[in-house]
């Protein structure tokens, strides 16, 4: 059993590429290409966890690295390119509010049991 495969979406205009930058050596680091609207979905990638994801976007008044994201080391699995500015990019994770809410059968621990 392995973490679920990275996925990038490009909300931008232009073609963005970079790296999926993976935790140790026995992982490999996977490049990515995403058109516009599209979204990327990289190989398995078992249990190595995510350390950086970084995009080059190709504008039209040339390259632009965007504000890679860092971590030091994710299992998720969702992310975004995002533009921030009229010349500034950003990866960033996607979120959808259900990561960090507890498990549909979760009950609150009484008094005594906390």
């Amino acid at each position: 059993m392995g973490y679920p495969n990275v996925q990038i979406h490009n909300s931008t205009n232009y073609v963005a590429s970079g790296t999926v930058h993976l935790a140790t050596m026995f992982c490999s680091n996977d490049d990515y290409y995403v058109t516009p609207g599209t979204t990327w979905t990289g190989p398995g990638r078992g249990v190595c966890l995510v350390t950086k994801i970084d995009a080059l976007v190709r504008t039209p008044g040339g390259d632009i690295w965007a504000s890679a994201y860092e971590s030091s080391g994710t299992s998720y699995s969702q992310y975004a390119v995002i533009q921030t500015g009229p010349t500034s990019f950003e990866v960033t994770r996607r979120v959808t509010g259900t990561e960090d809410s507890p498990p549909a059968d979760y009950v609150e621990p009484t008094k005594n049991q906390k």
